[in-house]
């Protein structure tokens, strides 16, 4: 079985008026699935764990892009240099893992109309419904055609309703016949899952590259990772 471990990067809101000029939130919403398969998770989880015991850390060092780029958290007191060569490091190790697949999504929350339908006008849902569209297809195309989906956790009432969303759309959409997802989100908290922690550093990097810095720090690295749909010839998908 597959796992499709799933993380977020930009926020869900949008401006009162409509007037995105002075808006200080984020313009898109992005999310990154990344995908192994279940007999390859220990091989990976043990080389991250190595990975982060080769730098001085514990292995229960919780990763954060965020922390990396702006030296918080544990990173707090590294200097900026040290910091981007370790997160260099990390999109090296996770691109060259041919184990391992990335599927993204980038929503622009500019171009949204929002006299759809919630299901289209909301971000999170709309994201996550093309990532689980997309992690279906690439299932039909494995040998083992059953998977999983692994989010962090934000919010117990937003998880409730992603998971009863995912339910949703197995009875109801079209686009995921044959049905491969295994029914149901399940939740890992990022300081304890070390899947988690690489789906943050892959959509923190992935956001930036399509939002803010083409040829962000490590797109380059983790760019050959991302899925090639055969029958779309699509490696990230851009809404609307």
């Amino acid at each position: 079985m597959h796992m499709m471990f799933v993380d977020e990067s930009g926020d869900t809101g949008y401006p009162h008026d409509g007037d995105w000029t002075d808006w200080k939130g984020s313009t898109h919403f992005a999310r990154v699935g990344v995908i192994i398969h279940g007999w390859k998770w220990k091989a990976w989880n043990d080389k991250l764990t190595n990975f982060k015991k080769n730098r001085g850390l514990t292995w229960d060092v919780e990763i954060k892009a965020a922390h990396l780029r702006k030296g918080q958290g544990f990173f707090a007191g590294w200097e900026r240099e040290r910091r981007y060569f370790f997160l260099r490091n990390l999109a090296e190790l996770i691109g060259g893992n041919c184990d391992m697949t990335l599927i993204g999504v980038i929503i622009d929350k500019t171009k949204i109309d929002h006299a759809l339908n919630e299901r289209l006008a909301r971000p999170e849902v709309r994201s996550l419904e093309l990532l689980l569209e997309r992690y279906n297809r690439f299932l039909d195309q494995q040998d083992d055609k059953a998977g999983v989906v692994i989010l962090d956790p934000t919010k117990d009432s937003n998880d409730d309703n992603l998971r009863y969303f995912q339910s949703y759309l197995a009875a109801h959409s079209k686009n995921l016949r044959p049905l491969r997802i295994v029914e149901g989100t399940f939740f890992a908290k990022s300081h304890t899952s070390n899947m988690i922690q690489v789906a943050d550093v892959c959509t923190h990097i992935f956001y930036r590259q399509h939002t803010k810095e083409p040829g962000t720090l490590g797109y380059k690295e983790i760019e050959p990772r991302f899925w090639m749909d055969r029958a779309l010839g699509q490696a990230v998908i851009s809404c609307p």
